[in-house]
């Protein structure tokens, strides 16, 4: 099979996958539940094997065409996950509704049932305590942050008096396990607000035919309590580029970026964070001003991050005097936070596995401390989960969107 070939083939299964999803919509409308889970399943497989078209073409096609095969690849994947959610969504509210009707209440199937309007969104019973003072490093994010979220924020005088608006969210980006969700709580943190986190499984998977519904309540919630920051994480899975592949999601983000729009004319301070690592997939009208008008890299540490976090890690364990943590740092090169945290937990298993092997061998007292050893062993056993690869599509798109950055040292 040519690339021509292989190219019709895949627009085929596309359009195939596309009236799939269209009709389990319908079935929804209708209230043909288990139908409906049937075709949004079919849907899903036939997202995916576009997918696995669109990767054998990738593999001959020029080096400049591969950035936004690799895209396409990746929405169709996005998607296909969406539609598997979709499906068991389907099948739990038939069951709901199967119940319902077991019982004699009379509901009708298309009606919402007391449970979904009993269900709220609700911010985090505690406020994040950790603020910029307990992250190591960042300063440049810290200080875009300050700058263009929270002094607006806390000195609204100031700034109105210099006719400086502070309108618009705020999206932090880049490779995962860099710090995107401790930075949003930070914020929280650092300007006293009620914090929402939601999650793309949050508004789309749990209830079947509500998304829309779900992000108007989430919205609402975050105005009931009058100062809130409202954070997405994974926000590509629920703001992602829209061009028919997904009906859910061309109905979705209309929504979101109007619930955006309507925060200028609320009493009270309310802030949106969006965190990915695949800015690339949002859909443009979120990045445009007054919605996400503040763009903020998190990029990987670099050697006096990794320094100070490594000490931090160590230190609050029981550890052996004179650990070179200086050599650990330089050797953890492209590493992310969360490696650097891994890396600490698989060596202090080595030490537990030998106080717990005294024990069982009768010795009633043992002083097991992680050495350097134990460290520069769980270093051989762990790589850093970021591709280089990541990192460069990052920094092109920040070329193209005209965004400063510092490369990772």
């Amino acid at each position: 099979m040519n690339c021509e070939e292989r190219m019709n083939s895949y627009l085929s299964i596309l359009q195939e996958a596309t009236k799939m999803d269209e009709s389990a919509g319908s079935a929804v409308n209708s209230g043909k539940y288990k139908q409906a889970g049937e075709k949004y399943r079919n849907a899903s497989a036939l997202y995916a094997k576009a997918a696995e078209y669109l990767l054998d073409l990738m593999e001959h096609a020029d080096a400049s065409e591969r950035d936004e095969y690799q895209n396409s690849i990746d929405r169709l994947i996005t998607v296909s996950s969406q539609m598997k959610e979709l499906a068991n969504a389907a099948l739990d509210r038939k069951n709901q509704d199967g119940n319902l009707s077991a019982k004699g209440t009379g509901t009708r199937i298309d009606q919402e049932s007391d449970e979904d309007e009993r269900i709220r969104f609700e911010p985090e019973t505690q406020i994040p305590d950790m603020g910029f003072a307990q992250i190591s490093g960042l300063d440049e994010a810290k200080q875009i942050v300050t700058d263009e979220i929270i002094n607006p924020l806390l000195y609204a005088d100031v700034y109105k008096k210099f006719k400086r608006e502070n309108r618009g969210g705020l999206l932090l980006f880049g490779p995962p396990g860099g710090g995107k969700t401790m930075m949003a709580r930070a914020i929280a943190a650092e300007s006293h607000m009620a914090f929402f986190s939601v999650r793309c499984s949050d508004i789309v998977g749990r209830y079947f035919g509500e998304a829309e519904k779900r992000v108007r309540a989430l919205f609402q919630a975050a105005r009931e309590a009058h100062d809130a920051v409202i954070f997405m994480d994974e926000a590509e899975a629920l703001a992602c580029r829209r061009g028919g592949n997904s009906t859910v999601m061309n109905r979705l983000v209309p929504e979101l970026l109007s619930q955006m729009d309507g925060f200028d004319s609320c009493d009270g301070h309310m802030i949106v964070i969006f965190a990915t690592n695949r800015p690339y997939d949002l859909d443009p009208a979120f990045l445009r001003p007054r919605r996400l008008t503040t763009h903020c890299y998190i990029p990987l540490p670099d050697y006096e991050i990794r320094l100070a976090l490594l000490r931090k890690q160590i230190l609050a364990r029981p550890c052996m005097d004179g650990i070179d943590i200086e050599s650990l740092a330089r050797a953890t090169e492209r590493f992310s936070c969360a490696d650097l945290v891994n890396m600490v937990e698989k060596g202090c298993q080595m030490p537990i596995n030998r106080e717990i092997q005294a024990r069982q061998q009768g010795f009633a007292v043992n002083n097991e401390k992680l050495t350097e050893a134990d460290l520069k062993t769980a270093l051989k056993r762990v790589h850093p989960s970021v591709e280089m690869e990541e990192i460069q599509r990052l920094e092109k798109w920040m070329k193209q969107m005209g965004i400063a950055y510092k490369a990772v040292a």
